[in-house]
């Protein structure tokens, strides 16, 4: 809580979007001014999150002023949230997102970056795929059109399904997070066997194969 936080500046960004839509469909222009100034407020905060050392948005301790190089999907958001410049989101796509060092490899993405100490847990949000996650990522991904982006966004959805459908054949689960290194959602007690935004994994597969989707 101490922290300036990436994932949820981003997420409040991509909320205050949405709603101001909302609010110019129904007519309420007062509500879509405010929620726009939010977002440009919060969005010109996010801004200074980026390392370009790093190649990507760190989490800031508002105590010291120092960035955290722990990184997780969160990370990410910047591009959920439309902040990310189209050469920041490739360097951090093809710097972290498809480096199998941090993220990348034949289940994806897990919750802390695979060469963090935590990740070798295994356990919860200590390195576990979550549905969620993924899908974040994924309609930040879709924000940008260049063809890395485009395969990774391709590849990610893929590789989700391919998670999806490993457990799904072999018990009939629907879990709340998997393993990523072994692809299991069924090797610990805390991870529930059935729990509905499991299907994220899925969905993904199904808007990529949308016209619509494509088009936005």
């Amino acid at each position: 809580l101490e922290f300036a936080d990436v994932g949820l500046m981003s997420m409040y960004i991509a909320d205050c979007d949405a709603l101001a839509k909302i609010a110019d469909i129904l007519g309420k222009a007062p509500e879509a001014e405010e929620l726009r100034k939010r977002s440009e407020k919060y969005r010109a905060s996010l801004a200074t999150l980026w390392d370009p050392k790093t190649g990507i948005f760190l989490n800031k301790d508002l105590r010291t002023g120092q960035f955290s190089y722990r990184l997780s999907p969160t990370n990410f958001y910047p591009m959920l949230a439309g902040t990310a410049t189209p050469e920041q989101a490739k360097r951090m796509v093809n710097e972290h997102l498809l480096n199998p060092k941090e993220f990348w490899g034949q289940w994806v993405i897990p919750s802390i970056a695979r060469n963090d100490p935590a990740c070798k847990d295994q356990n919860y949000w200590r390195g576990r795929i979550w549905g969620p996650m993924n899908y974040l990522v994924y309609l930040g991904l879709r924000n940008y059109h260049e063809p890395d982006i485009d395969r990774a966004r391709q590849q990610l959805s893929q590789k989700s399904l391919n998670l999806f459908l490993e457990e799904w054949r072999a018990n009939g689960h629907v879990h709340e997070n998997y393993n990523a290194i072994t692809g299991s959602g069924d090797d610990v007690t805390n991870s529930d066997r059935f729990y509905h935004w499991g299907a994220l994994l899925g969905l993904m597969d199904m808007e990529e194969a949308s016209p619509v989707a494509k088009t936005q």
